[in-house]
C-alpha cells in the first residue's frame, strides 16, 4: 500500500487535489486533470511518488506527492503488472 495509512492517504489527496484545481498540471503529460472524471478512468486524478515507496519514498517529503493522470501513472508504475491501485490516491 503506498500510504502509510487511510488517513494519510484522504489528507493527501485533498492537499494535491487543491493544487489540481489551483492548476498544477499532470507531472507527466502536462495536461490539465479534470478532477470530475471518475475512477478508474484513464484520465482520472491519482497522487504519484516521485520516488516510489517501494524504492524508499515516503508520504511526506517536499516534492514527493504531486498529481497525475491514472494512465501516466500507470506507464510509469514499477509494478508488474504496470497497475496504479486505487491507493494512489483516486479522489472518489
Amino acid at each position: 500500500m503506498p500510504f502509510a495509512s487511510k488517513a494519510i492517504r484522504d489528507r493527501a489527496r485533498r492537499r494535491i487535489a487543491l493544487r489540481v484545481r489551483a492548476g498544477e498540471p499532470c507531472c507527466f503529460c502536462g495536461r490539465p486533470i479534470d478532477l470530475a472524471v471518475p475512477w478508474p478512468e484513464p484520465d482520472s486524478f491519482v497522487v504519484d511518488h516521485a520516488t516510489p515507496t517501494s524504492h524508499g519514498g515516503d508520504d511526506h517529503g517536499h516534492g514527493q506527492l504531486r498529481p497525475a493522470h491514472k494512465h501516466c501513472n500507470e506507464r510509469r508504475s514499477n509494478q508488474p503488472d504496470g497497475t496504479v491501485g486505487r491507493n494512489s490516491g483516486a479522489l472518489g
